[in-house]
């Protein structure tokens, strides 16, 4: 269960995935060694910063269907909103070659890591995430960028699911778990 940091939780842990991966790779570790290297911004944002070399763009959220209508573990709290986050990632390296071996580093951190467990205890995050990658028609891919108004570039997107975000409120409808009447158990004549 988590709360409503969970969506920058999940882009932190695959922001990590990326440096780690980078750094033990003697091409790469030169170009994402480090955190403030991986963006979180949309592409064209991304670009315009030299110090950057990875996009990890949260561009969509979806709601779960499969879990819309699980029933809360507490009975006096709703359930949680199940959604899954749709990422696009785009290598800035400078170079075709490179980005081409950064995104390549990517494929392979993600495919390895398709299960994470993400735990940030002090902003009440835990959830179990999978990284799936995204079978987007070129269709939708050319929609994405067209939408930034942007040439498009080399990218691949990524679902990740399920995040579930608690509601902080009781529910007004809770169930009731005890009712006293004023009827005994005799039948009135």
């Amino acid at each position: 269960m988590s709360g409503h940091l969970s969506l920058n939780a999940v882009s932190t842990v695959l922001g990590a995935l990326v440096v780690d991966a980078c750094r033990g790779d003697e091409v790469l570790k030169h170009l994402v060694g480090d955190p403030k290297q991986v963006s979180l911004a949309n592409p064209t944002e991304t670009a315009a910063h030299a110090d950057q070399r990875v996009s990890l763009w949260l561009y969509r959220i979806t709601e779960n269907e499969f879990l819309k209508n699980v029933p809360a573990p507490d009975p006096a709290r709703m359930s949680p909103l199940a959604v899954d986050l749709h990422y696009l990632i785009t290598p800035f390296t400078g170079n075709a070659e490179n980005d081409q071996v950064l995104l390549g580093k990517v494929l392979q951190a993600f495919h390895e890591n398709s299960s994470v467990y993400v735990s940030r205890a002090a902003d009440r995050v835990i959830d179990e995430i999978r990284i799936v990658l995204c079978r987007l028609p070129l269709e939708e891919v050319t929609r994405i960028w067209e939408a930034l108004q942007e040439p498009y570039r080399l990218s691949v997107c990524y679902l990740v699911r399920v995040i579930e975000i608690d509601a902080d409120t009781l529910r007004p409808d809770a169930a009731v778990r005890e009712i006293t009447t004023g009827m005994g158990s005799e039948v009135p004549s």
